[in-house]
């Protein structure tokens, strides 16, 4: 006779059984997870490290965290506590301890983030990295995945761009002053030869180094001869007005040369008033001019 019993039992081994494999299955999978996190963990070319939540301090580290902050060992480094690890005050002028608190808030709130710090080495010496910090969840509880990514060489090209690009801008500064030479012709009297274009930049600059002139000379009459200028439109134009107008707060006379007279004839139909500026044919009128005012 058949035992009920019995089959009842068997299908309880049975059904053990196969949790028990879906159970070592599961711990197999959780095993070559943990293996592959680990190696990834590591052997990554950035330093990671993890932090304890309740604690704030360091739980885990990869090798690359050990070389990043040249200490010794693993364990240097998680007797580390996180204070030591950057200045008092970042870049910005902010408070390392605040802005952190900050940051981390930021990463809870949206899962991940992102964003340059500087931290400092064991030696003492300070670098740039990029942070990314990534809230987890260990068995111990509430953790934080930080990665930094040294970004020391990139800062250092950025620096020696940034210098580069000033040299270039005061090379074309002196440039510009050599191509807009400032002359005193007479005693007081100042000639300001323009040859090429008049951009704003350049009309700027001559505006500002012309000022300067006429306070130091004394200057009571510049002359702005734009005979060498590439074209003469209602920008240009304006610009030219500009500078005389500011010659005039001075205390001095100014004249514009050069303007022909088909230029003039466009310049009146857009508008522009250059009725309210002396302007003469040549610099010799222009001196001619100057030299009646003061018979």
């Amino acid at each position: 006779m058949n035992d009920p019993g019995g089959c009842m039992c068997s299908a309880h081994l049975d059904d053990g059984s196969g949790r028990i494999a879906e159970l070592e299955k599961r711990i197999a999978e959780l095993e070559i997870a943990e293996e592959r996190f680990r190696t990834l963990f590591e052997y990554s070319n950035d330093a990671h490290l993890i932090f304890d939540v309740a604690t704030g301090g360091i739980i885990d580290c990869n090798g690359e965290a050990i070389r990043m902050l040249r200490c010794t060992d693993k364990q240097q480094v998680l007797d580390i506590h996180p204070a030591v690890l950057s200045p008092e005050f970042q870049p910005d002028g902010r408070s390392s301890l605040e802005k952190s608190i900050e940051m981390d808030a930021t990463a809870r709130k949206n899962g991940y983030h992102r964003f340059e710090w500087i931290h400092r080495r064991m030696d003492g010496e300070d670098f740039p990295v990029q942070v990314t910090l990534t809230p987890v969840t260990l068995h111990s509880g509430p953790a934080l995945l930080v990665v930094w990514h040294e970004i020391t060489d990139i800062k250092r090209t950025e620096a020696e761009l940034h210098n580069k690009i000033a040299i270039i801008e005061e090379q074309a500064r002196q440039i510009r002053e050599l191509s807009t030479p400032i002359l005193e012709v007479w005693d007081k009297v100042l000639l300001v030869p323009l040859l090429g274009v008049l951009d704003a930049t350049r009309a700027d600059q001559l505006q500002s180094t012309l000022l300067q002139y006429v306070v130091a000379r004394q200057a009571a009459y510049v002359i702005v001869d734009s005979t060498g200028i590439a074209s003469v439109d209602e920008d240009v134009a304006r610009r030219l007005i500009g500078i005389v107008d500011a010659v005039t707060l001075l205390g001095a006379k100014g004249a514009v040369v050069g303007i022909r007279r088909d230029v003039a004839l466009s310049l009146v139909k857009a508008g522009v008033d250059i009725g309210r500026i002396t302007t003469l044919p040549n610099v010799r009128a222009a001196l001619a001019a100057q030299m009646r005012s003061h018979r």
